[in-house]
């Protein structure tokens, strides 16, 4: 009987390895803290990134990819479980507690596991969900998929990129003075809302030259992919973690805060399962939740009931499909000791916010927030009187409800909401928003230091 459940279980891990072994690997570069707005792909005024525009040119590029939240910790964790953060009670940053993951449901890399799949996480984890411990082979500064042990089994790897995190832009005021940008800080173009100072034109300087690095590093790690004979079986996913950082980017549910960039660059072996030319960009929304559905559809996996996410590449997935996806959800609360509720539905050119504590402003008091001297910048020119009506909303109490109309204004300055002829986009769009809200139900109507030893220990 021994040796027949031996040699049972060796058969059976062949037969994982074998359907394993021809599987896809997949690859995701993450880079902290940047939207769509600093890179010339997307935004003409944006740095070049070469190494970024020929995964594009090999792939596609999707010009309306969002994180749902605009906060490392938030989105990360929206990423791992492919479940909106209020519905499972991992929307603050920092937590107070962390969530324990629905019932019945991983974290989306243990299914890859049990499929035969090596994954790997280099190394930022920042989730508000108790870990599921047969999510990673390896989570650590180490972890590659060069450490795997058969070299024909498929992998799942994460590279996260801090170059371009916030606290690159942690500077001095001598700093300033005596480090010269790259980039030309009288040539920048700064957002309406961002006061025309030496501080702000320097500050989008050096992020645009941060982007530079990130980009030197993408070119790296997929140099070392093609050296192992592996990047044409690998998707390569390249992404910003959300969107940043200059002030009102991160941590705030604008477009700035939301709308990342998205390259994957589809390998020549596994084409049949991208339906669209290589160098094709693609206009359907795609957020968060959907992305680790989507790993799981490439690697031939089903996607657990309980998610809210779907896949956007895959066996059977058409593109004609997936442009006609035109909805993105977005969510903000509390953020270290900055307090908001913030619901935000971008439903094609229109993007609707619901501030459910509209009397606190966005530049409200962060900490960390304001270590950054064009955040110090702002307040004392918003103090010295200096800035006009645009400039001056970041200090001020914010609308219940904001609608913009994103392809006429980019930078959401002006407010639709009480405009006649947006009222039934207006009515729609509060509709969608609450109908979402209370069909979660929305965790965040509960106060947190309830929320934490009543809610935790079995979410929705």
């Amino acid at each position: 009987m021994r040796l027949l459940l031996i040699t049972l279980a060796a058969c059976l891990g062949g037969m994982v390895s074998m359907r394993a072994a021809d599987r896809p690997n997949v690859l995701w570069i993450m880079s902290e803290d940047n939207s769509t707005h600093y890179l010339k792909l997307y935004n003409e005024n944006g740095a070049t990134t070469p190494n970024i525009e020929a995964l594009a040119a090999h792939g596609l590029t999707y010009d309306h990819a969002f994180s749902n939240a605009p906060v490392c910790s938030v989105a990360r964790t929206t990423l791992i479980t492919s479940c909106y953060a209020p519905r499972i009670g991992t929307q603050f940053h920092r937590r107070s507690v962390s969530a324990t993951m629905p019932e019945g449901l991983r974290m989306f890399p243990a299914y890859l596991r049990d499929a035969g799949y090596y994954t790997t996480n280099n190394s930022k984890e920042d989730y508000n969900a108790t870990k599921s411990k047969d999510g990673w082979d390896d989570s650590s500064k180490n972890a590659s998929w060069r450490n795997r042990p058969d070299k024909g089994q498929p992998f799942f790897h994460v590279q996260t990129y801090t170059d371009s995190h916030e606290s690159s832009l942690h500077f001095s005021e001598e700093t300033m003075a005596t480090e010269k940008t790259g980039a030309d800080p009288a040539s920048v173009k700064l957002a309406p809302y961002h006061p025309d100072t030496p501080t702000f034109r320097y500050t989008h300087a050096r992020y645009l030259d941060r982007m530079g690095v990130i980009d030197g590093r993408v070119g790296e790690l997929v140099g070392q992919l093609e050296a192992d004979g592996l990047l044409e079986d690998t998707f390569i996913f390249y992404f910003g973690d959300h969107g940043g950082v200059l002030p009102r980017g991160k941590g705030y549910t604008y477009e700035s805060g939301l709308h990342v960039p998205l390259v994957i660059r589809v390998p020549e072996k596994w084409k049949h399962l991208a339906d669209a030319t290589p160098g094709s960009r693609v206009d359907g929304f795609v957020s968060f939740i959907d992305f680790g559905q989507t790993v799981l559809k490439l690697a031939g996996l089903d996607s657990p009931p309980q998610v809210d996410g779907k896949a956007f590449l895959g066996e059977g997935i058409k593109m004609t499909e997936v442009n006609t996806r035109d909805e993105s959800f977005g969510y903000a609360d509390r953020m270290d000791e900055k307090y908001e509720i913030t619901r935000t539905v971008r439903k094609g050119r229109f993007m609707y916010h619901r501030n459910y504590e509209s009397f606190y402003p966005d530049g409200l008091q962060n900490n960390y927030r304001y270590i950054m001297l064009a955040y110090q910048d702002w307040r004392k020119q918003f103090e010295a009187g200096k800035l006009d009506a645009t400039q001056r909303q970041f200090f001020e109490s914010k609308p219940p409800e904001a609608l913009f109309d994103i392809e006429a204004d980019p930078h959401e300055v002006n407010n639709l909401a009480n405009d006649p002829k947006y009222a039934d986009t207006l009515a729609e769009l509060r509709a969608n928003l609450q109908a979402r809200v209370k069909g979660m139900p929305d965790l965040s109507f509960y106060p947190e230091n309830v929320l934490g030893p009543e809610a935790m220990d079995n979410p929705v």
